[in-house]
């Protein structure tokens, strides 16, 4: 039994950043046309790849697929229908099976340094549409969950669900939260931690801040691997290299954005220009993903790139980006130091910070005032991070004194820890660390607890119950929701059409339709 975790998230399959992800099929490889719609050059992969037998296997990968892409591994659903979900097991199996297997070797032949130490998988819900079973969602969902823990764990991968409907994914997470050895590999505090913040979260108080290990899972570069990617551009000597290295990353970038103006005004790409270059991606991973299906009305990042916005599109909860955007949307994502839409607005260097409160002062007031009425919760940053101290030095001015003891009114998630750093940040914030090494500036393994981490705080923020009176749940429910379920149907059966109408009446319909309950017949 490997080391592994299945995840369950909102989003878009084909915006997933993951090693390969299941492909639903039938047994000859015909696509459906939605599928095909959504990933570019898919059809011609398939034309092209000679290896496929149809038939023959019940999974096989796309063997031209480009190797810096996630692969498509084609699965056959059985499109007939379905006379037991048992019969998703086999091709559940060999999805992770194959896709596993090719994952590693697709690794190994890469030449970058992977950002997990254990590929990832990515999944629909597998079986409910095309393939017959979307009348028992309920049993499909049990079905693939415990299957897919079992067949993962053999395999020695991480698999995510990921989700688009709503009451697909309370589901899911309501049945994961009745077996807590799902989340065995968090130690008691990291668990007492995540149902501490999942209290602010179920209670609307939860606002992510991101920084830049937020988007690493993703693909992104740190504060250190994009200015070591700008100063590689650049074309330094070797001593310039080591000179520049022992400089903060304030005045790393100062002296880079020297150079580029320089080439700027022979007709190369600007400074900014060239950093949006760097951390514009279009797949999100794991932890954009959780954050974004976290249901925190109000997010802030200092990170330039736009996947947590594409992360919450495809949760269902579009934002308005602050400056920007402001209200096209209720929720809301700051962006306090600039976005790849707009380069000029990026703050990396000295001179933009120097500039910033002069700039951003409507901003930075935002800021404070979600400190004072809500709990931050930091993610992704180092305590070496001179924006990370830079936003710290904020969170202690806004507070009056008599609030700066104790867990105060945010929580930083910390890839490593060090024994000083409850010393220094005590009265300010309440630091979690998801290792005990001593401090790093990312560590992959750490970074996966992170991950998971965030799964197990989703799970627990999750209290809706839209699934409770949808039709083709009832398979999942306990004994005891099934009779609830029965009784409140019967109730809203039961309204007269006076009843219905009056205040209390609409108020009943609107809960029972919360629940999943369908709009009465008119």
């Amino acid at each position: 039994m490997g080391q592994s975790h299945v995840f369950v998230t909102k989003g878009s399959l084909t915006n997933f950043a993951c090693d390969a992800w299941l492909l639903p099929t039938d047994r000859t490889y015909s696509i459906a046309a939605h599928w095909r719609a959504a990933v570019p050059g898919l059809q011609d992969a398939l034309i092209e790849d000679a290896g496929f037998a149809s038939g023959a296997m019940l999974a096989q990968p796309i063997h031209t697929w480009p190797a810096d892409e996630p692969l498509p591994v084609l699965t056959a659903v059985p499109y007939s229908g379905i006379s037991s979900v048992d019969e998703l097991i086999p091709p559940l199996r060999e999805f992770i099976c194959v896709a596993a297997d090719t994952a590693r070797r697709r690794r190994s032949e890469a030449s970058r340094e992977q950002s997990r130490p254990v590929p990832l998988l990515a999944m629909p819900l597998f079986g409910t549409g095309g393939g017959g079973a979307g009348l028992v969602k309920g049993d499909v969902i049990r079905l693939l969950l415990e299957e897919t823990r079992s067949a993962a764990a053999e395999a020695g991968v991480d698999v995510v669900l990921v989700l688009a409907n709503e009451k697909d994914f309370a589901l899911a997470q309501e049945l994961r939260k009745r077996q807590p050895e799902w989340w065995a590999s968090l130690d008691r505090e990291h668990q007492t931690e995540a149902a501490r913040l999942a209290g602010h979260a179920r209670d609307g108080k939860l606002v992510p801040f991101m920084g830049a290990g937020v988007s690493m899972s993703a693909g992104a570069p740190s504060w250190t691997e994009l200015l070591s990617a700008l100063a590689k551009t650049a074309k330094l000597t070797d001593s310039e290299t080591e000179s520049l290295k022992k400089r903060g990353h304030l005045d790393q970038a100062s002296i880079l954005r020297s150079i580029y103006e320089e080439r700027a005004e022979r007709g190369a790409l600007t400074f900014n220009q060239a950093i949006a270059r760097l951390v514009e991606l279009k797949r999100y991973g794991l932890a954009p993903a959780l954050l974004a299906s976290l249901g925190s009305r109000e997010a802030i990042t200092l990170n330039y790139d736009e996947l947590f916005e594409f992360a919450s599109d495809d949760a269902g909860v579009p934002r308005s980006v602050i400056p920007d955007g402001a209200g096209e949307h209720d929720d809301w994502l700051l962006k306090l130091h600039g976005s790849v839409t707009d380069p000029d607005s990026i703050v990396l260097t000295r001179d933009d910070y120097l500039g910033f409160s002069t700039s951003r002062n409507a901003l930075s007031a935002l800021v404070k005032a979600t400190l004072m009425t809500q709990h931050l919760l930091f993610v992704g940053f180092g305590l070496t991070d001179d924006h990370f101290h830079e936003i710290l030095h904020d969170v202690k001015q806004a507070l009056p004194k008599e609030s700066r003891t104790g867990e105060g009114s945010a929580t930083a998630l910390m890839l490593s820890t060090d024994p000083l750093d409850p010393r220094m940040w005590s009265n300010q914030l309440k630091l979690v660390p998801m290792s005990d090494d001593s401090r790093k500036e990312f560590n992959n393994s750490s970074g996966r607890t992170l991950e998971i981490f965030l799964d197990l705080l989703v799970a627990l923020s999750t209290d809706s119950h839209s699934y409770l009176l949808a039709e083709g749940y009832e398979g999942a429910l306990t004994e005891a929701e099934r009779s609830l379920r029965e009784a409140l149907l019967d109730l809203g059966k039961r309204l007269t059409e006076d009843e219905a109408h009056s205040s209390g009446g609409v108020r009943l319909q609107e809960m029972l339709a919360e629940l999943g309950a369908s709009a009465p017949s008119s």
